[in-house]
């Protein structure tokens, strides 16, 4: 069910059964010469779509572009994260404003994760509104290990436009893969201190914009990884209960 696609009345009557919206929000950036400027977007959208199917829940509006300042390149756009935070927020507003008590977020895009949760956490201790959040390609990672299907692990598998995500695009949308673009991408930096935060763009990695091995993606193994990745997705939500007894203030933070 898509609130962008109903009618009033119907949408009224979802609402007797359903209390609880998915949003998906993305990014436009550079995804590589083979995907889609739109992929976190249409990854959000298709996500979303498949988990409200399985769970008789609503999808709600997308955020299709989110704060990609670091992944700057050509067809990439960026909003100011407080923008991005003060339009979601007007958004979930506005749902609780017809009933809804719980919000579902899906964001493939790194960047959005930090604003989405002050989002989150405002809904929780203002208004009593239980969130979650999937952050869609770190959700991939352990399943993919799992699985054992990829060729690769660690960044030549996730990441930027790699392994893994070309192969859930192949099979999600193989109608936006430009399969005749496919590159193997080694790091041109290599980072001897992990643990520490570092400031690097994203265009100092190279111009292809991409990092990892897409030659060795397919649709099967994207196949392999969205649906499993669903499955732990429905096997949450399916027991997402928060412990209400628990938050009994709310006055300056959550009570002990």
């Amino acid at each position: 069910m898509k609130l962008v696609e109903m009618n009033t009345e119907d949408f009224q009557s979802e609402l007797k059964g359903v209390n609880t919206v998915i949003i998906p929000a993305g990014a436009y950036e550079v995804w590589g010469p083979h995907l889609p400027i739109g992929s976190d977007t249409l990854i959000a959208q298709e996500i979303a779509s498949r988990l409200a199917d399985r769970m008789g829940w609503m999808v709600g509006p997308t955020l299709p572009v989110g704060d990609s300042t670091m992944v700057w390149g050509p067809g990439t756009l960026t909003v100011r994260p407080e923008s991005f935070k003060m339009y979601l927020e007007d958004i979930c507003e506005s749902l609780v404003r017809h009933g809804i008590k719980r919000f579902c977020f899906v964001s493939p895009h790194v960047a959005n994760l930090a604003i989405i949760s002050q989002v989150a956490w405002k809904l929780k201790l203002e208004r009593d509104i239980d969130c979650c959040v999937f952050d869609w390609w770190r959700i991939v990672q352990p399943v993919a290990r799992k699985l054992g299907i990829l060729d690769h692990d660690g960044v030549m598998a996730h990441g930027h436009a790699s392994e893994a995500g070309t192969s859930c695009f192949m099979y999600l949308r193989p109608d936006l893969v430009k399969q005749d673009r496919l590159k193997k991408v080694n790091p041109g930096i290599v980072n001897d201190y992990p643990e520490f935060q570092q400031f690097v763009p994203f265009s100092c990695y190279g111009d292809d914009y991409m990092l990892g091995d897409a030659t060795c993606a397919s649709a099967a193994k994207g196949k392999a990884l969205v649906e499993a990745t669903l499955d732990r997705m429905v096997e949450f939500l399916e027991q997402w209960n928060p412990p209400r007894d628990k938050y009994k203030s709310y006055d300056g933070g959550i009570a002990q």
